[in-house]
This record gives C-alpha cells, structure tokens and sequence, in this order.
C-alpha cells in the first residue's frame, strides 16, 4: 500500500475520482507545502515551495491503483518528459500530524500554467465561481442576529437544509482575544451538525472578512454535507491555527445554540450542552 495526496481531479467530486474508487481516504483535509496553479487543461499543478500550502485529500492506494494513477498523471519511471514529476513529501493534517505521501508535482505540466491559486485550494476554487453556493455554518453563523447588524441578512434567506458533516469533530480550538472559536477537526468516530445556507457569490466577500480569512484565522475548504441522506458539496471555513481548546464567551455560545435550536439534532444539542457545561464548571 503506498500513501498519495491529491489535490486536483482526483478528490471526491472530481472528474477522476473513481481512480480512487475503494482506497481508504486517511484525511479529507490535509496539506503540503507548496505552490498551486491553474492550468488551461482543467486541472491544477504544483511547484514545491516552502512559502505556501496546497490543500487536498490523502489516502492509501493499491499497487494496481498506482500504476493506473501514474499512467493518469502521464508518468513513467525513467521518461525524460514526464507531464509531472513523482516525489515523496510530509503531509499534515489539520491537527499537525505529519506523515509522508507520494505527490506529483509539475514536469511538462508548467508548461499549461496559467495563474497562481491563492487559497492552495483548487476545489474551493472551482466552487466559488458558482453563481449560487451551498455554505455550512456550524459556529455562530447559525444565528442570525449579527447577520442583521451588518446588513448582511438578505444573503442567508434561503436555509437549503440542516446538515450533517461527517467524519469531523466540533472543537473551540481558534483561540482569540474573545474567547474560544467554532472549528472542525477530522474525526472518524464524530460527526458535526450544522445549518446549510444557499447563498449568492456575492455573500462570499462578507464571510472572508467574517471569518478571518484574510487574516489568516480560517481557510475557506469545500467539505460533503449530508442532507436528509443525500450528500451535497458546500463551502465552510476551518480553523489555520489550533490549539486545546478555549471557553467561548457567554454570548458567542449563546449564538450557537440559539441559531442551532432549529436544525441541531436532541443527542447533538445535549453534547454541545455539556461541553459548554464543561467550561463552565472548569
């Protein structure tokens, strides 16, 4: 079994997804250092660099899928002109755990560059070029009332759903100088509830100042949401910097559970209750 990141058309939801069809995904969201960029083939390229990360996906492959990813990525052991190089590198999780993958990395493929990605990320940067995108909020998003102060409301009229994102942990693991904030940890055995947005393009500019990303608090990641069963692609936003976990102030989890009452689940609602519990009694 050999371990792969992939960052492009291979992730779930890619056009060449099924390559990966019956390999174990380790982590959904994971990170190498490098840099990404967009070609004017449909898909992307990356160049090691130490400045910059590339998000993407890793897992663990067959010996047989390999092979059929090699002859995908046009590589071939020896080949003097190889669409990408094939080069072994340390992969961190959200939490900082680091273990090593095969990537491969930009040979002939340069050539088709057109443009840097500044997110690292090329499926959040296909997704918000949509017109209308599906957002999960799982923090203080869920509550309207700040919405409203910013006047900011009418791009969050239309709740698509409550969804549930499984597979991740709800954590306040962004610290900050007003307490603890919402974040999502990869976690097999968890799972996080949510309320499901659609909101326009537009709504995007006031979420990236919202959530920090500017300032480097939370990166936009495109995560699959379930939604009575069927399972949806939607933007959410995800914690750069953890640490343990911090109390939230009385009003930031106030909001959470205000604006969860509607879509969380009795059994979640009790969990965030006695974690909330938690703080209070430390």
């Amino acid at each position: 079994m050999t371990n792969v990141f992939v960052y492009g058309t291979l992730r779930m939801g890619g056009r060449n997804d099924s390559f990966l069809e019956g390999a174990e995904c380790i982590y959904s969201q994971c990170r190498v250092r490098g840099k990404l960029l967009n070609t004017d083939k449909d898909y992307p390229v990356m160049q090691p660099d130490n400045s910059s990360w590339v998000f993407g996906e890793l897992y663990s492959v067959t010996d047989s899928q390999m092979k059929t990813i090699d002859v995908l990525e046009g590589y071939e052991d020896g080949r003097s002109d190889n669409l990408y190089h094939k080069i072994t590198t340390p992969v961190w999780n959200e939490s900082g755990e680091e273990c090593r993958a095969v990537v491969f990395t930009a040979a002939r493929s340069i050539n088709y560059s057109t443009h840097s990605i500044s997110s690292g990320d090329w499926c959040v940067n296909k997704y918000i070029k949509r017109d209308k995108l599906l957002y999960f909020a799982y923090g203080s998003c869920l509550d309207d009332e700040r919405f409203r102060s910013a006047g900011a409301d009418h791009f969050f009229k239309h709740v698509f759903g409550s969804g549930v994102l499984n597979g991740f942990e709800f954590r306040f693991s962004v610290k900050t100088n007003d307490g603890g904030k919402a974040d999502i940890v990869e976690n097999k055995a968890e799972d996080v509830e949510g309320k499901v947005y659609e909101i326009p393009a537009e709504a995007l500019e006031y979420l990236y100042r919202r959530e920090g990303v500017y300032n480097r608090i939370y990166r936009p990641a495109i995560v699959l949401v379930s939604i009575a069963g069927v399972l949806y692609q939607a933007l959410t936003f995800i914690g750069i910097k953890k640490t343990v976990e911090t109390a939230p102030t009385s009003l930031y989890a106030t909001e959470i559970m205000r604006g969860g009452n509607d879509c969380f689940s009795n059994h979640y609602k009790e969990k965030l209750t006695r974690k909330l519990d938690r703080f209070h009694e430390g």
